[in-house]
């Protein structure tokens, strides 16, 4: 599911903007971290035909979706790894990419060590980021919805974790210490790909961390999500919405 709505809907575009940044770095070697279902896996293996890479995760379904996606072969290996203790020799890559992970990491700091660790001198590593959920149209919709079907309770996930590292500064901060150099951020926006009010429902509601909220409440997820989806098309009307997207685009250099 998460392959399916999400993915296309918010993801792609911010996967060939990493896939890019890579890429300018002539790399040979590469290492993705919280790869998913691995779409900058796909658009770096587009990009780069000689390429080599490494792509990693900690959930052996979403490795399973992107092995069926894109088969293991001599230039990529799909790898169940934390990225916070790296399975990998020091110095091994000449780029490591990230795309929407870091927000997750328990211990941002202690991933970007290791991240570090693995990178060859000069390498570069690259990281995408979303912006606050209020630059977020189709993400905000969700969480405003949300609100209006737990009024009481309404949940903080979509704030609290995946759109709450925004602060450029912060990233800054935490990639210097950990060693690298050279540290670029900058704000990068696109339009979500236009999909239904049922859709962005199905996107969030079954293709998302929120899946598990209606079970946490003693709510079906099936009622929950057509609920979603009538209150969205409330919002956003019966034809195919397509919001504002903005998410960082970091690339850090080792020293």
């Amino acid at each position: 599911m998460y392959d399916t709505v999400p993915v296309p809907m918010m993801f792609l575009d911010y996967a060939d903007d990493v896939a890019s940044a890579v890429a300018a770095g002539t790399p040979h070697d590469v290492l993705e971290i919280a790869a998913g279902t691995g779409a900058v896996t796909r658009a770096l293996h587009r990009l780069l035909p000689t390429v080599t890479i490494t792509a990693t995760d900690l959930n052996p379904p979403m490795l399973d979706r992107a092995a069926e996606m894109l088969p293991p072969s001599d230039r990529v290996r799909w790898l169940l790894a934390d990225a916070q203790d790296l399975p990998c020799e020091d110095a091994a890559f000449d780029a490591v990419m990230c795309q929407f992970g870091a927000m997750f990491f328990p211990d941002r700091p202690r991933a970007y060590d290791e991240a570090h660790r693995v990178l060859r001198p000069g390498g570069r590593f690259v990281i995408a980021s979303w912006g606050r959920i209020e630059d977020n149209e189709a993400t905000l919709a969700v969480d405003e919805a949300l609100g209006t079907l737990v009024p009481d309770d309404p949940p903080q996930f979509l704030r609290r974790t995946p759109f709450a590292y925004t602060d450029l500064d912060l990233i800054r901060d935490e990639l210097e210490g950990a060693g690298f150099t050279s540290v670029d951020a900058r704000w990068v926006e696109h339009r979500s790909r236009p999909m239904s009010a049922r859709d962005i429902a199905v996107a969030h509601c079954r293709g998302t961390p929120i899946a598990n909220l209606p079970a946490e409440r003693g709510v079906d997820p099936a009622h929950a999500t057509a609920e979603m989806a009538r209150v969205l098309e409330d919002r956003l009307g019966p034809e195919p919405f397509s919001g504002r997207l903005s998410a960082s685009i970091v690339i850090a250099t080792h020293a």
